[in-house]
């Protein structure tokens, strides 16, 4: 889920960059700080996910950390935006900048019930959760 939430980051950071759309305007198109944050987190993201599907034992951390450093700006960005326009937002985009919110919290909380698990513990340990389980039915009691 990570991998392909931050690919799309970087896919749509790369379209708004790239694109030759003359129905994009200049002020949609992110600067160089905006790129270099969107990309290095989305970038950090997808490394750590790939690093802990590998089973190194320090990447759960770093996904973890990852995950919160990019779902936390993503979040923050939605609810500052709610506070600072206040009555000049239109009626339309409050709903979904509360649902940009309350999905960036829901990935944070998917992703330390997801690390901080007994079963991930076995996982980075190496261990399966099951071992007495044989697929011929042999332990069966």
């Amino acid at each position: 889920m990570n991998i392909l939430v931050a690919a799309i980051s970087v896919a749509a950071v790369a379209f708004l960059l790239l694109s030759s759309n003359p129905n994009i305007p200049e002020s949609m198109r992110p600067g160089l700080s905006t790129t270099l944050l969107a990309l290095g987190t989305a970038g950090l993201l997808i490394v750590a996910s790939v690093l802990a599907l590998l089973r190194l034992q320090f990447a759960r951390w770093l996904m973890l950390a990852a995950a919160l450093i990019f779902f936390g700006i993503l979040g923050f960005q939605s609810l500052a935006l709610l506070v600072s326009s206040g009555a000049s937002l239109p009626a339309e985009a409050a709903p979904k900048l509360w649902a940009n919110v309350i999905r960036n919290t829901l990935e944070i909380a998917i992703n330390a019930w997801a690390l901080l698990s007994a079963k991930t513990g076995s996982f980075f340990r190496g261990s399966r959760p099951n071992q007495s389980f044989k697929a011929d039915g042999s332990a069966a009691a």
